[in-house]
């Protein structure tokens, strides 16, 4: 279910679009440069190498780009889990509209893997927004020359959740210099931004307002606007917590040797900070009793994409989906396929019992408007059992973890039952994720 990181490299400043206006001069880069490491205070190995681009070069460069990452057959595939969750509508053409959303709004990037920071011709550094939008991508050349972003997105790459709480550190970071060089810059030196009171949720409600322009990304489905916006905002609250909880930036360095685990550690900063460590669930390789069927993907959904869920199936309870995504500890889900039928097979670990049955609960009444011709089957206990037209669906709470089960005939839903309740192991994650 991973979008790479490179695909959303030009989304890199959602909350700004840009002005045309004359190219700016070498002079004023390199005061760009100084000014982002007085504000990050760590100074350049070397001099990052900034390339100008005219807008159809810069697209060109990265439809190519997209080709590679996202080519048809692995898109159809993210399409299907993603539906498979609801996430999607049925109808929706990830590698169409995700190019476009991509190229709707170029603002400058910067490429780890290239080490160049990628700015356009006549939109690098003139008025505060652009000015703050060039320093936000030099801190990511800085990011990456003392911390290797490259090295921490592949220790990342087969865990959407951790990758996604990694996109937030190093979006929130980023975030957070740019606007204390646009507090500083207002107030003529006098205000940082950790002087400004209730500057999160300020930030919050300014990223969420957006852009009128960016037509495709406020169009967008849920997940897709979400997951691009929220590593700005729960990032920016995530840095801005733990350099209020701790101060300096030696402790936001440290960071990157001990990241974050899970969306969870993002949303619930104290989580992080007193090393509240995630499970990892292994489903089991095999399981009897099922024949033909064929892995499509293996990941972590996480609380956020848990969170997610419940938004978008039953958008007008947030609260409850907010609710009900809280007390997560770990999960790992498996979509299987045969021919056009699916099976969603998802282990979950809670905090408590109690965060559990919360849970157990809240899912089997999404169940009911996940499937439009769900019959009741049979219930005892916590344990529910349901035909669907997508076929059979389980879901059993066994303490602190929950079982689903979604698709196949009802002995194929039972042996993945039998097979996740009996086979799955639960073990914490290690501390020092990052740590060269």
């Amino acid at each position: 279910m991973r979008l790479s990181a490179t695909l959303v490299a030009g989304l890199a400043a959602l909350a700004f679009a840009l002005p045309a206006r004359a190219e700016e001069t070498d002079p004023a880069t390199q005061g760009h440069i100084r000014t982002a490491e007085e504000l990050r205070g760590l100074k350049f190995k070397k001099d990052p190498t900034v390339k100008y681009w005219k807008v159809e070069q810069l697209k060109k460069m990265m439809k190519e780009e997209f080709d590679e990452e996202l080519p048809e057959k692995k898109a159809k595939e993210i399409e299907l889990v993603l539906q498979k969750f609801r996430l999607l509508p049925k109808d929706y053409d990830l590698r169409k509209e995700y190019l476009e959303l991509m190229l709707e709004q170029i603002a400058g990037f910067y490429h780890p893997k290239k080490k160049i920071l990628c700015l356009i011709e006549g939109k690098n550094g003139g008025g505060i927004e652009e000015e703050v939008v060039t320093i936000h991508e030099l801190d990511h050349a800085m990011q990456d020359q003392h911390f290797d972003l490259t090295r921490l997105q592949d220790l990342v790459a087969k865990n959407d959740d951790m990758t996604q709480a990694l996109k937030s550190l190093v979006e929130g970071e980023a975030t957070y210099i740019m606007m204390d060089h646009m507090f500083k810059n207002q107030s003529g030196g006098a205000m940082g931004i950790l002087d400004v009171p209730g500057i999160e949720a300020m930030i919050d409600g300014q990223m969420r307002t957006g852009d009128p322009r960016a037509k495709k990304l406020n169009e967008s489905p849920l997940y897709i606007r979400e997951t691009l916006i929220r590593p700005y905002i729960d990032g920016f609250k995530f840095c801005m917590a733990l350099m209020r909880q701790q101060k300096g930036w030696d402790s936001m360095n440290a960071v990157y040797a001990d990241l974050p685990a899970s969306t969870e550690q993002v949303l619930h900063p104290e989580r992080y900070i007193t090393r509240d460590m995630p499970q990892k669930a292994t489903l089991p390789k095999e399981i009897d009793g099922l024949n033909g069927w064929t892995k499509v993907e293996e990941n972590t959904l996480g609380e956020l994409g848990t969170m997610l869920m419940f938004h978008t199936v039953k958008p007008k309870s947030p609260k409850s989906g907010k609710a009900a995504a809280e007390g997560w500890d770990g999960d790992t889900y498996r979509v299987l396929r045969n021919g056009e039928s699916t099976i969603l097979m998802w282990a979950t670990v809670w905090d408590t019992e109690i965060d559990a049955r919360e849970f157990a609960v809240a899912y089997s009444k999404l169940l009911k408007v996940k499937y439009e011709h769900l019959s009741d089957l049979s219930t005892k206990g916590e344990t529910f059992s349901h035909e669907s037209e997508d076929g059979q669906i389980m879901l059993s709470r066994e303490g602190r973890n929950v079982f689903i089960v979604e698709g196949g005939s009802e002995e194929e839903a039972a042996a993945v039952m039998t097979a996740i309740v009996d086979g799955t192991e639960f073990k914490e994650i290690k501390k020092g994720l990052g740590k060269k």
